[in-house]
């Protein structure tokens, strides 16, 4: 069956797709130390063993160390020769500043040598860059984006083939890879084929934006249906992906999908995770006692995330038809597309998956720096319990085929939609006047104070309770919530199983276990709670019996 997203183009806002050029990959995120240019160096070299000649760019003009990596020699620019040229002068072209390096089929052009004056950079714009690129004869063109958010770098980063935002899992680099974002996104705007028609719209949307901007601020301000369209159409065609290096632990492997979900959530922008880099810190110490240009200290050995990154780059399409762009949240969407999955992957699978994330909600509060609004973190978490709770009671088989074709419709539908061009949308809630800064993260359970009429974790299978009338599963919910627990930490104490633990609260007949069995959990409930646990037995079972 074809992707949901199908086989087209990577990053809708690059100029198109064509063989005879290079594909151009960015990495870029805002922020220094995180590994971009070891990982631009590394995959270099990884691409070079499958197809053709790699050219890599170091696009930073103050600091240059791609050289260092890759074994070439240190930029430098000669104004005394004759017929040198700066970048953006007439006549000059990025393929002047082409040097061999110590790397069979590897190249390198800093731009550090490319300008007339120190830690001046030239007056070029990012497309002309772009554009050159495309006319050398190479297989890659691989980008290293300095620690920046100038006009300059994120335009780079935004014309690219395949944009990688590369961070690590402290709460600094989350903040800036998310300004970062922002910044691509505000940059890709003034790209759109329709951009020169509405300038004074777009450009007056643009200055009244915030800091914190997200496509709800971006809409609000704007003036008209055509500019609400172009914002629209902006967010749906900007394609990013992730990798997350220097990862140490191993709840840190989910931060990525959890950071690229929270970024959807925010800015209507899914960048889709490659990988996860775990931290070497024999390669850190080697590096810095030697000035070693490697990931080992075997120069031809690569890593195995490496090789996995690398093979992901190569296959890129393969990544976006198992992470598609995730789907407005409703009652009759599938699970699967909800969460940004291809409805392909069995149930097991997609239940996992929602599990990390709601864990991973709850446990990273470093992710409250993505929104506008640090609350949004838990609101959101509340959403995935509920919809764990959901996938929970479906069985662990593969989802039917007329499931997976229904809900591959539906995707296309949704992602080829045009925007209705209403003059007078319904404006999202005003924006606070000034910048107040992210509150601490709240103490709250994820699953706090839920109302009693809470969506049912299965369609077909919801509690036969009496309308208006509270079951003793309200109370079991209601203490858990007094003790400041979630079901799977509850599950954790009783060693009940979540599903169980969820029926139990919801009163659900198609999933509560044998009444043996029943009163053994409830028994061991009251324990955890402190309460009597003969009262609580009898009167659950009263009440399924009136039921």
């Amino acid at each position: 069956m074809p992707s949901p997203r199908g086989v087209g183009p990577l990053n809708q806002i690059a100029p198109p797709q064509h063989p005879d050029r290079p594909r151009v990959v960015t990495f870029g995120g805002g922020k220094g130390g995180t590994g971009k240019s070891t990982l631009c160096a590394d995959i270099a070299r990884a691409l070079t063993r499958y197809q053709g000649r790699v050219l890599c760019i170091d696009a930073s003009w103050h600091t240059p160390t791609l050289n260092i990596l890759l074994g070439a020699n240190e930029p430098a620019f000669d104004l005394s020769a004759d017929g040198s040229h700066c970048l953006g002068e007439k006549g000059s072209h990025i393929a002047d500043f082409i040097v061999g390096t110590a790397y069979s089929n590897v190249y390198l052009a800093s731009l550090a040598s490319a300008r007339r004056y120190p830690f001046t950079r030239p007056r070029v714009r990012p497309e002309e860059i772009i554009a050159q690129l495309h006319q050398l004869d190479f297989d890659w063109v691989l980008i290293d984006l300095p620690p920046s958010l100038s006009p300059f770098d994120v335009g780079l980063f935004t014309l690219s083939d395949t944009p990688i935002l590369v961070g690590t899992p402290d709460p600094a680099a989350i903040r800036v890879m998310a300004q970062f974002l922002r910044a691509s996104l505000f940059s890709a705007i003034g790209y759109h084929p329709q951009a020169p028609e509405f300038e004074e719209e777009l450009v007056e949307v643009l200055y009244k934006q915030p800091l914190w901007l997200n496509t709800r601020s971006l809409r609000y301000d704007a003036p008209s249906a055509q500019s609400r369209a172009i914002i629209d159409e902006t967010a749906r065609q900007l394609e990013v992906y992730m990798v997350v290096n220097m990862v140490r632990e191993g709840a840190e492997h989910d931060l990525g999908f959890v950071l690229s979900h929270a970024l959807h959530r925010e800015l209507q922008v899914f960048p889709r995770v490659l990988a996860s880099i775990d931290y070497a810190d024999r390669r850190w110490f080697y590096n810095r006692r030697t000035t070693g240009t490697g990931t080992s200290r075997n120069e031809e050995g690569l890593t195995n995330d490496i090789e996995l990154l690398s093979r992901h780059i190569r296959d890129i399409q393969l990544v976006d038809m198992r992470y598609p762009r995730p789907t407005p949240t409703r009652g009759d969407a599938h699970p699967a597309l909800t969460m940004g999955l291809n409805p392909e992957l069995s149930r097991n699978e997609v239940r996992q998956y929602c599990r990390r994330l709601w864990e991973g909600y709850r446990r990273e509060a470093s992710i409250s720096l993505v929104f506008t609004e640090p609350t949004r973190r838990m609101e959101i978490a509340e959403e995935l319990e509920g919809l764990y709770r959901h996938v929970l009671t479906m069985p662990s088989e593969n989802f039917s085929r007329a499931e997976v074709d229904e809900a591959v419709r539906n995707y296309e539908r949704e992602r080829t939609a045009i925007p209705a061009r209403q003059e007078h949308p319904t404006p999202p809630p005003p924006r606070p006047p000034e910048f107040t800064p992210p509150a601490q993260p709240s103490a709250k359970p994820a699953d706090e104070e839920r109302s009693d009429d809470a969506p049912a974790a299965e369609e077909g299978s919801a509690p036969r309770r009496a309308a208006g009338t509270k079951s003793p599963g309200d109370a079991i919910a209601a203490l858990r919530r007094r003790h400041g627990l979630s079901l799977q930490e509850l599950s954790s104490r009783t060693h009940i199983g979540v599903k169980y633990l969820a029926a139990i609260e919801t009163v659900d007949f198609d999933v509560l276990p044998r009444p043996v069995y029943l009163r053994g959990y409830l028994r061991e409930v009251a324990r955890v709670f402190d309460v009597p646990a003969q009262p609580l037995i009898e009167e659950y079972f009263r009440y399924l019996d009136q039921s």
